[in-house]
């Protein structure tokens, strides 16, 4: 019985050595750049001032903001002229949009929830619950 023990004991150790010898044996790839060095070969991109410009600019996220059916509601229903608009959230299901002044304060949200149609919009500044309705 000791025997057998001992007999699958070495087979285990010599299959274990057998396989991490297999593996320093393989030729490691020849590897003269790194990927960082191949990048900084590449091309940089071109300057991005513009698109910072506009990501910036209230009135070109407006003109973003104004493709989203939603948006003409959110007009007429919260005072968001002169805020910033921003996307917090768009995927399948709902849109997510954040008015803040140039302070940086948030002080409207607005919810779409898009396989309902209904929008929500709520004012930060106390005056809680503006609209919650579908829109036809």
């Amino acid at each position: 019985m000791n025997k057998l023990v001992l007999v699958g004991a070495l087979s285990i150790l010599l299959a274990g050595c057998a396989n991490n010898e297999s593996a320093q044996e393989q030729e490691a790839p020849d590897n003269t750049t790194s990927s960082l060095e191949e990048n900084s070969e590449n091309i940089a991109p071109e300057d991005n001032n513009e698109a910072e410009e506009e990501a910036s600019d209230p009135a070109s996220q407006d003109n973003e903001l104004d493709s989203y059916e939603e948006y003409s509601t959110i007009v007429d229903v919260a005072d968001v002229n002169g805020l910033k608009g921003v996307v917090e959230t768009d995927n399948p299901g709902t849109r997510v949009i954040l008015f803040e002044d140039e302070t940086g304060k948030k002080t409207v949200k607005s919810i779409f929830i898009k396989n309902e149609n209904r929008l929500k919009v709520i004012s930060l500044d106390n005056d809680g619950m503006l609209y919650n309705e579908i829109l036809k």
